[in-house]
Order: structure tokens, then sequence, then C-alpha cells
């Protein structure tokens, strides 16, 4: 049986603001304030790199972020690159979260779930997987402070 790899599902602006308002809604749970327009940038190239799923095994909310760099620190190799790469991805998700009402880019630079939510009947197990490392990430950037300190973890120069 042979496999194929959907790579315009992976990179539909729907699939994206799925994927971006679930890292809002899980960053928005944990910080009173929505999170910069900046931090959901590095989301999609993260979440979406098969390569970085093995390191995403054995770790939870409370990991945080600093600590999954710690026990896998080859997440920081090319992650400018990737983050560099999925710009006009990132963007067109946002545009269409934004068109759609799933997001809403507020008047402070910050991006927020608007919390419509997704019938659980269109999540397949793939997507599944990739809305839990949204979650994660969100949760472990809204641990980190600010956006400068989550970059920098990164090895990211804005």
């Amino acid at each position: 049986m042979i496999l194929a790899h959907d790579m315009f599902a992976e990179t539909n602006p729907a699939f994206c603001a799925v994927v971006l308002a679930a890292f809002c809604k899980s960053y928005q749970s944990l910080n009173d304030q929505a999170p910069t327009l900046l931090l959901a940038y590095p989301v999609l190239p993260i979440v979406m790199s098969n390569d970085l799923t093995d390191t995403f095994a054995g770790t939870n909310k409370s990991t945080g972020m600093l600590e999954w760099i710690h026990r896998n620190p080859q997440i920081l190799i090319g992650i400018a690159k990737r983050v560099n790469a999925t710009l006009p991805l990132t963007t067109d998700a946002i545009q269409f979260g934004c068109l759609i009402q799933l997001l809403k880019v507020n008047n402070d630079g910050s991006i927020s779930s608007t919390n419509k939510s997704i019938p659980k009947a269109a999540i397949q197990s793939s997507i599944e997987s990739n809305l839990k490392k949204a979650r994660l990430i969100g949760s472990w950037f809204a641990g980190i402070g600010s956006a400068r300190a989550v970059m920098e973890a990164l090895g990211v120069s804005i």
C-alpha cells in the first residue's frame, strides 16, 4: 500500500488557521493577554515539521519550552530559516482566519482566537496531533512571558 503525503492539505490556509486558533486559545487560557502577532510566526514551522514530531513525546503543558529545547537541542537547527520560509503561509493563514472569524488581530498587535469551535467530527487523528502540538506551544509561549524571550530562546532574531 502506498501512502501519499498531501502537502497541499497541510499548507492550506484553512487548516493553518485552525492550528493558529488552537495555539491562541491555549495561550489565552494561561495568560490574561492574547499572544502578539509575532508569536504566531514560529508556530506553523514547528507544528508542521515532521522531523520535530518526536520531540513532543513525553511532554505536557508543564514541561515548558525551555525544558523542551534542553531535551531536544536539534529543534534550534534551522528554525530561523523555517520561520522565514513559512512567513507567507502564516500570513495567509492569519488573513483567512480573520476572514472566517476564527482569528482576530487586535488593535494592540495581538492575535486572538474568537473561540469559534471546529466540529469534532471534522478533526481527524492526524489533524488532532498538530492541534495538540499547537496547544502545547501556546501554553509554553505563555509561560515564557514575553515575545522577545520566546524568539531569543528559539534563536530567531527580530
